[in-house]
């Protein structure tokens, strides 16, 4: 059905902006901001646009002195056909021109007094860059029609998952999860692991006994059990993890280290200090060098082996969830997350391992923009050069001002929910493409659920209803409410 009529108005119609009136009472309760619309050109291509803001009108209230009255006491209504005059103009950002099944880039202006109509799906489908076998993230928010996008177009190049606290993060992600995980294995299923902070992604495990995954399996991980294996760590790691280390520490230690490879020993911490202590060298050099192995080894993760192996755990069709929530310091996350991290990116380059995705859920407590911690090298690398071995990042944050600058310019498709923080907004209009002020405004009304994905997964800026979940996870079931009555009932046993 036609929703208006395209106007001319002393700023409009350009190549890049047109505005219609909308008067039809139907055509009202299917325009809103956001929805896709194109025009039809004299040569049988189409013009696609997006709605960016809706403005209602009515020439009867638009001067004081009509709104205040005759000197009868009649309100506007008993004195003029108001009703009549009731529309909306909808300012509308082209996106480009549609011809022959191929988009192009719009260098005319709409016609006015050119029909203006909703977009097909069919069209739409296209023109977005979608694809029909894609990961059924959500529907086009205006039409309720899924959004299937390209796996390689989304996770490739990192993605982005930013939003307020509550907004549906976590929730997006389980959806990108299963997604990936109900893959047919014909069409090839990358391996994953996620990174839990806050424990909440347990409850994922039920896609291992669940039909419609494909024999997909789902392990957890406690954290606290975890096995680092020293052997796989070089000189240059340990200064990561201790940057305050000095260049003459750094030698003793490569001097140690090879000389414990070079007998064959199964490498240990304790080992490589008692190395360190047999070893002459400058006393302050010694001292300090083994303070740094004293504090790595005090977190009781570093062992000869590891526990669970990567090679043997990160497989197609699986997901790891490594649950970080028993550990109380960030440092020892951090310690736990980059050892994961380069093994995971030193094992594709040898392709010892399935193509990888990990997604590191707090980023900006790994990753932030104005502190290095252990992780930020390890971050930005892979951010930076892990598209070319298929190891990707999917990023999840909750404050994406201080996440470092770096790894989010690289992650080339954002799903942005809900963000009310003006710096938040700024920075995101920094970094996504594709993003208008107009644009920005929306965001702050996106209800939970709902998202703008843009980026490299799609060729404009779309609008997503997140799907439901097929199976639920811890965060799907915290309730203030609920949990309060739990312990009105248990209060006066614990007390007794």
């Amino acid at each position: 059905m036609s929703l208006g009529t395209v106007v001319a108005s002393e700023n409009s119609p350009t190549p890049s902006l047109f505005h219609f009136v909308i008067s039809d009472e139907k055509a009202r309760l299917q325009a809103e901001s956001g929805a896709f619309v194109q025009v039809e050109n004299p040569d049988g291509s189409l013009t696609l646009g997006m709605i960016q803001t809706m403005r209602r009108t009515n020439r009867y209230y638009s001067s004081p002195d009509i709104i205040h009255g005759s000197s009868s006491g009649l309100s506007p209504p008993q004195l003029f056909p108001t009703q009549k005059w009731d529309y909306i103009i909808a300012e509308t950002k082209v996106l480009g021109i549609f011809k022959d099944g191929f988009q192009q880039r719009s260098t005319k202006p709409v016609l006015p007094g050119s029909s203006v109509a909703l977009t097909s799906y069919r069209i739409l489908e296209k023109f977005i860059g979608l694809d029909p076998r894609g990961l059924h993230i959500g529907d086009f928010k205006q039409m309720k029609q899924p959004a299937r996008i390209s796996m390689d177009r989304l996770l490739q190049k990192h993605l982005a998952i930013l939003s307020i606290s509550g907004g549906g993060k976590s929730y997006a992600t389980s959806v990108i999860v299963e997604e990936l995980l109900r893959r047919n294995p014909k069409d090839g299923r990358p391996a994953m692991i996620l990174f839990d902070v806050h424990g909440e992604f347990s409850g994922l495990e039920a896609i291992s006994s669940h039909p419609e995954f494909n024999g997909a399996t789902v392990k957890t991980i406690d954290a606290s059990s975890l096995k680092l294996a020293t052997g796989h760590l070089s000189p240059s790691d340990f200064m990561t993890l201790q940057p305050a280390m000095s260049q003459a520490q750094l030698r003793e230690l490569n001097v140690a280290l090879a000389k414990l490879k070079r007998n064959g020993q199964m490498i240990t911490l304790q080992l490589l200090k008692q190395k360190i202590a047999s070893t002459e060298m400058n006393n302050l050099v010694q001292e300090a060098l083994l303070g740094w192995l004293s504090s790595l080894e005090s977190l009781g993760h570093f062992s000869y082996y590891e526990d669970p192996s990567l090679e043997e755990e990160l497989a197609p069709g699986k997901l790891l969830i490594v649950d970080l929530s028993p550990i109380i310091s960030l440092w020892a996350k951090q310690v736990i997350v980059y050892y994961f991290l380069r093994r995971i990116f030193d094992l594709r380059r040898e392709r010892l391992i399935p193509p990888t995705i990990t997604f590191i859920e707090e980023a900006h407590q790994f990753c932030p923009e104005t502190i290095v911690t252990p992780t930020t090298k390890i971050i930005e690398t892979i951010a930076r050069e892990g598209r070319k071995f298929l190891c990707s990042l999917v990023l999840i944050s909750q404050r994406p001002v201080n996440l470092s600058t770096t790894a989010l310019s690289q992650c080339n498709s954002h799903l942005i929910m809900r963000i009310l923080n003006p710096h938040d907004l700024a920075y995101i209009s920094r970094t996504s493409e594709g993003i208008t002020k107009e644009t920005l405004d929306m965001i702050t009304s996106l209800g939970v659920g709902e998202g703008l994905l843009a980026g490299n997964a799609v060729n404009y800026p779309i609008f997503l209803q997140i799907r439901k979940k097929m199976v639920r996870a811890n965060f799907d079931e915290v309730s203030l409410s609920s949990e309060s009555q739990k312990y009105e009932k248990l209060y006066p046993q614990i007390r007794s």
